[in-house]
């Protein structure tokens, strides 16, 4: 916990410069909750794969799903800010968990948000009872423990336009693959999923994501470590 608590210093110094950028994001992204709550039932009716894509990207990204500049910088071989602080007398392992930390702080705020007005404003309270629900926003915020948390690896791989536009690729194909083999099988897409699996087993839904969540944001830290170990940035 006190290495959480040292890395937390070293983040508030991006997030104190990053206001600006946190409110432009978020802008955008609640551009995009009246369209999710207003669908939500036509989701329901006719499994729409675009609103299980939309659920996937936003619990993985946060505001950055709607931060041009995020995709710009993606397009370094590492973040500028990481660069300026890694000859700093900063342990390793403290700066890999501040950017952990800064990414969370981009994406968690808005989910919790997102969550808490859809469940007031969609259909869903006809749904899910509240401990259902609780159980369902455990299950979609820990895809930003296991996924999102790529987030902060994506950093300081290295990468160019070529290597960028291909993992964009594989990744969008592995997702639209998993949402069709969704529709496909279980004749219900991935959300539609959550809630079944949240109301049924509300309890265990949320004990294997948190689990799972927490174990990868666990690895996905010593993964930075030896991608950060093996490149040279001076």
């Amino acid at each position: 916990m006190q290495k959480w608590k040292q890395a937390w210093q070293v983040a508030k110094l991006e997030l104190s410069i990053s206001t600006r950028k946190i409110a432009f994001g978020c802008l955008i992204v609640l551009g995009f909750f009246p369209f999710t709550i207003s669908n939500f039932q036509h989701y329901l009716d006719n499994s729409v794969i675009s609103y299980d894509l939309f659920f996937i990207l936003f619990f993985t990204l946060g505001i950055n799903v709607g931060n041009p500049n995020y995709w710009h910088l993606k397009q370094a071989n590492v973040y500028p800010l990481l660069m300026m602080q890694l000859p700093l007398p900063i342990k390793q392992e403290i700066l890999i968990k501040s950017r952990f930390i800064i990414h969370f702080c981009f994406s968690f705020p808005v989910q919790f948000a997102f969550l808490i007005i859809f469940y007031v404003a969609s259909p869903i309270a006809h749904l899910l009872s509240i401990p259902a629900y609780i159980a369902f926003a455990i299950i979609w915020l820990s895809v930003n423990l296991y996924m999102g948390t790529l987030t902060p690896i994506s950093e300081v791989y290295p990468a160019n336009w070529l290597f960028t536009a291909a993992m964009t690729f594989i990744f969008l194909f592995i997702f639209l693959f998993i949402l069709s083999i969704s529709h496909l099988i279980f004749d219900h897409g991935v959300v539609e999923l959550s809630m079944i699996i949240a109301r049924n087993w509300p309890v265990l839904s949320s004990a294997v994501s948190l689990i799972i969540g927490f174990a990868a944001v666990k690895a996905h830290q010593l993964y930075m470590k030896q991608i950060m170990n093996k490149r040279d940035y001076f």
